[in-house]
């Protein structure tokens, strides 16, 4: 297997891939969804994974109050998990991009570990890193304040995936406020202005598809001063 990379896990759509599975997909069910199809409803139990070949998914639950809480996105080579069966089972996948996915059951998933141990490797190594993100995401919620969990994660993205060109890093990451907005717990609105004083402060600019941080050092001393007025 190769070196996993520390920034698997995260965001909340970069668990490690498991590449390997593709081989495999003869053996599942392989089936295409629209943009905004259901491809799991709550209460529905399936008892499969949801392997995806292209696109992407959601997985929500869905609340007793009827709120829906996003809690992580599948992209390309990831999966969601239904395979135990949980009842009550409030959870709702969704085609968030056309995609395609294949459908694995515990027998099909256990002849393939056993013709292929790496699959095993890195079916383990992708729940992991899927746990690495909920642990830190619950660790962030206990001992920082909304805000601070924004500057925690711009400066995480700098460190781990931050490319430094003419002496400003670039983030070649797609991520929308409401994306931060819904990771961190935080009012997109706030988010918004959060942004807006940062780009003043000359500190970093965001653009759909790009984090541009000019500087790194007030960022750093932004978010530990913040972190100390909690």
């Amino acid at each position: 297997m190769d070196k996993i990379a520390n920034n698997y896990g995260a965001l909340r759509n970069h668990f490690y891939p498991m590449k390997k599975l593709q081989n495999y997909i003869h053996m599942g069910v392989i089936r295409d969804y629209r943009k905004g199809d259901s491809i799991v409803l709550p209460g529905e139990l399936i008892d499969r994974i949801v392997y995806v070949l292209s696109g992407k998914l959601s997985i929500s639950f869905l609340n007793e109050d009827g709120r829906k809480k996003i809690m992580f996105y599948a992209d390309p080579y990831t999966f969601s998990d239904r395979l135990f069966p949980v009842d009550p089972c409030a959870v709702h996948v969704v085609s968030v991009e056309n995609s395609t996915v294949c459908f694995f059951s515990k027998e099909q998933l256990s002849e393939i570990f056993q013709m292929d141990k790496e699959v095993i490797f890195e079916f383990i190594t992708s729940y992991s890193s899927k746990c690495s993100y909920f642990m830190r995401e619950t660790n962030e919620i206990a001992l920082y304040g909304s805000s601070v969990r924004v500057l925690r994660l711009l400066y995480d993205l700098c460190l781990n995936q931050g490319k430094l060109v003419d002496g400003v890093y670039q983030i070649d990451v797609k991520l929308s406020q409401k994306s931060i907005s819904e990771m961190t717990g935080i009012h997109y609105v706030t988010v918004c202005k959060l942004f807006g004083y940062l780009r003043k402060a000359n500190i970093l600019h965001k653009t759909t598809n790009k984090i541009t941080v000019f500087d790194l050092q007030g960022l750093e001393n932004l978010m530990n001063n913040w972190m100390k007025m909690k």
